[in-house]
């Protein structure tokens, strides 16, 4: 097993650029998904690196070999989608075996692998029922062992959980990690949903737009977004946002926001705004409420939507309706507070590019 490496990916399709220019390297053992919202080049992109798209330009290595122009057949790869397609007539043993078979493997070399299988997804006790006799956790582990059988050079999954419950989905997550973690190829997982990426990644692609926007640990992706892009997509609930003016008091920069300046640190980045205009965000997790709606931004209360673990309160601002994370048994009651920011965790971004300014 080896790294795969994207170099410079584009796929066309006519004049539309579906992917443009990516790269990115996944190493041995590594988990990476690409996230972002439908329409994004995520899917195309896995379709390439898997031969099921030629690529317009770029290259596709597996280790060494360029694969770019290698048919699907001969990547080694494991292939897993939304719909995942078992046989209703074969058991859950032939099922898992298919493509064992498929290869003139015996019937005792298949079954020692398919009960390794089985007995790492834990349906072990599940081998001779068939596919209707099964949950929808139950196939889905099934797809997932007929992948593991053929020890793949790289496993790639296209929104493999999209049509599961949120239950099953919490019940899968950590199975998919460590079930990849264990078999130790590179693992490209795409999804639209952040909290899949989130919980079971090495790192996140973000991708918008057929580009590639930021590539981290879900950590660093969430803490430090590169562009106001992914600090609004990645995070619930969203990064709030407002344009800023910046003028320089006495070492510090001044950032106002409507009627109320905040001071934040000076940096030579965003020196170079001074008398213009930037684009602020921040976490509503990094805004606290007070009962003096003279302390901060003054916020009607809206409505809460209580989470069990915190509430997500909305508030009517000067500046719009906010969201704000409050603690699980704050009720606002329709009255005025004051919501006050914290200012070390605000992020700057240039309002024309988005880009994050340091």
């Amino acid at each position: 097993m080896a790294a795969i490496t994207i170099q410079n990916l584009t796929k066309r399709f006519g004049s539309l650029v579906a992917v443009d220019d990516f790269s990115l390297t996944i190493e041995d053992g590594e988990f990476i998904t690409l996230v972002g919202p439908s329409g994004c080049g995520k899917t195309t992109t896995l379709r390439c690196v898997a031969g099921l798209e030629s690529t317009t330009s770029g290259t596709v290595m597996f280790g060494e070999h360029d694969v770019t122009d290698y048919p699907v057949q001969q990547r080694g790869i494991a292939l897993l989608f939304q719909d995942i397609a078992l046989y209703p007539h074969m058991t859950v043993e032939e099922n898992i075996g298919y493509p064992l078979k498929l290869e003139g493997q015996s019937k005792e070399q298949r079954s020692e692998r398919v009960r390794d299988a089985a007995e790492m997804l834990q349906i072990e006790d599940q081998l001779e029922k068939h596919p209707s006799e099964l949950s929808g956790g139950q196939q889905q582990r099934v797809a997932l062992g007929r992948s593991i059988v053929r020890e793949p050079a790289m496993f790639l999954f296209d929104e493999p959980m999209s049509d599961l419950d949120a239950k099953l989905k919490h019940e899968l997550r950590p199975l998919f990690a460590e079930v990849t973690e264990k078999v130790g190829c590179p693992t490209m997982y795409v999804t639209h949903d952040q909290e899949e990426a989130m919980t079971m990644s090495d790192r996140i692609a973000v991708m918008n737009d057929g580009e590639l926007e930021q590539v981290g640990t879900p950590r660093e992706v969430y803490d430090e977004p590169q562009s106001s892009f992914v600090g609004e997509f990645i995070g619930r609930p969203n990064m709030e946002f407002f344009d800023a003016d910046v003028s320089r008091q006495n070492g510090t920069m001044d950032l106002s926001i409507g009627d109320t300046a905040y001071q934040i640190a000076t940096s030579e980045a965003l020196a170079q705004y001074e008398d213009g205009n930037v684009r602020i965000g921040i976490r509503p997790q990094d805004i606290s409420v007070s009962s003096d709606a003279d302390d901060g931004l003054t916020g009607e209360h809206v409505f809460d939507e209580t989470l069990g673990d915190q509430t997500h309160s909305l508030f009517d601002t000067p500046l719009g309706r906010l969201t704000v994370v409050t603690p699980p048994k704050f009720r606002g009651n329709g009255q005025q507070y004051g919501l006050e920011f914290d200012t070390n965790a605000m992020k700057a971004f240039d309002p024309k590019s988005g880009l994050r300014i340091e």
